[in-house]
């Protein structure tokens, strides 16, 4: 997400969700989705003229923004990067596009219902999960303790949530 304008020349700083911003100073491309910030067109692609790091964060100069006021148009956009110019993942990491729709299956107990976002949180990632008949989406910690295996390739993630979870939701 970009989160601020940096100095006055129209560099944005962009949060990354891994908590570890250096993946993404290879991308060449940003794709800004201005959805949530509620200004300007929805999304656009934006050329990437420069990035560095900075207060645990991207700094990035993106062409066609020179300005500070140009910049702070962008704060609270949603940024994606094109899978290719990310980083490879090490064992036992997704990324979060892939885990948005995957079934979550109990250990035991069966289908518990489909992810419907990743929520990034200061400690831990949560999955928000989709129940059939509920209206609220329900959270689980995403956490070893109780995501047990993650097949994002076959769309599934076998949890064991937490004891009375499930009858609580």
């Amino acid at each position: 997400m970009v989160t601020a304008v940096h100095g006055f020349a129209g560099e944005i700083k962009v949060k990354a969700l891994s908590g570890n911003p250096a993946g993404l100073l290879r991308a060449r491309t940003l794709r800004l989705d201005r959805k949530q910030a509620g200004s300007g067109p929805e999304e656009r692609n934006y050329q990437v003229n420069a990035a560095r790091l900075s207060g645990g964060c991207a700094v990035f100069a993106l062409q066609g923004v020179d300005t500070g006021e140009a910049a702070l148009e962008l704060v609270g956009a949603r940024v994606f990067v094109p899978r290719a110019d990310l980083p490879p993942l090490e064992p036992g990491e997704h990324f979060v596009a892939d885990l948005v729709g995957c079934e979550v299956i109990a250990s035991g107990t069966g289908l518990v219902g489909i992810v419907a976002e990743v929520i990034a949180g200061p400690v831990h990632d949560w999955l928000a999960i989709r129940r059939d008949g509920l209206k609220e989406e329900v959270l689980l910690p995403l956490i070893s303790e109780f995501v047990r295996e993650v097949d994002a390739a076959g769309r599934r993630i076998v949890a064991t949530p937490p004891e009375g979870w499930l009858d609580e939701n």
